[in-house]
């Protein structure tokens, strides 16, 4: 019997505000690979929706996060 499993992908990577540069790279290469992604359980209430925010974070300051931008499967950039 074939494995009809998804394949999920993880990422959280902090950089220091000098590494801007390489943070823009990371979201511009993976950006194209959202159009594959696919929405389980699209429209129900535990709908899951792939997604790759950029925010900038604030914990080593002992301060909050901001999101500055949001992509989503199949909505493209929502903030």
């Amino acid at each position: 019997m074939a494995d009809e499993r998804d394949y999920r992908i993880r990422m959280d990577i902090c950089l220091p505000p000098e590494a801007v540069n390489h943070a823009a790279s990371i979201r511009q290469a993976l950006l194209p690979f959202l159009q594959h992604g696919v929405v389980i359980k699209e429209g129900e209430d535990n709908e899951e929706r792939g997604f790759i925010d950029v925010e900038r974070c604030g914990h080593r300051l002992g301060l909050p996060c901001d999101k500055i931008a949001r992509w989503e499967v199949d909505r493209g950039k929502v903030i």
